[in-house]
């Protein structure tokens, strides 16, 4: 009988172990869900911002498209202005008229300069196809071949791009007639 009881009681000690786990797991369990609503939310609450910061990217781009060039506007405009008061200008003098278009010329070349904009010199150089176009060919003693001997139309770079190639005259030999 003692040893029914003892068998007993091993039960029910292991019984109450084994409650305390169980309740010990729940518990686990329980905070485990915790954590996963909470990191479900914060996912919703990011996936939210990043929506919202796309957007707001988006619209950054589409006004920098739309307003991106108003200080060079702005800047061109001066020299507009510049231009109209020279035209507007009641003088004789061809002169004074040729001194202030000249004036009105390098204030044009400042702004385009100020934006990185900047006439190609190739005047003298080797012919390059990647700066310019050459529309006409012309025998020159002076110039080795294949070398830019007059420029029809400037060139501009844009920073370090080529925003407008050269239409230039580029030299050859005697021997390339035959």
């Amino acid at each position: 009988m003692e040893q029914e009881k003892t068998i007993e009681e091993q039960i029910k000690e292991e019984l109450k172990e084994e409650e305390r786990r169980i309740r010990e797991l729940e518990e686990r369990v329980s905070k485990l869900e915790q954590i996963a609503r909470v990191s479900n939310q914060r996912l919703v609450e990011l996936q939210k911002d990043y929506e919202l910061l796309k957007e707001r990217y988006r619209r950054d781009i589409e006004e920098f498209r739309k307003y991106g060039y108003e200080k060079f506007a702005l800047d061109i405009l001066e020299v507009l202005d510049n231009l109209e008061r020279a035209l507007e200008a009641k003088t004789e003098d061809v002169n004074a008229l040729r001194s202030g278009v000249e004036m009105i010329h390098r204030q044009l070349l400042s702004v385009l300069e100020k934006y990185g904009i900047r006439a190609m010199e190739l005047e003298n150089m080797e012919f390059d196809p990647m700066l310019a176009e050459a529309v006409e060919r012309e025998l020159s003693l002076d110039s080795p071949p294949n070398t830019v001997i007059r420029t029809l139309r400037k060139g501009y770079y844009l920073h370090d791009r080529v925003l407008r190639p050269a239409r230039v005259v580029v030299s050859y030999a005697e021997e390339e007639l035959t």
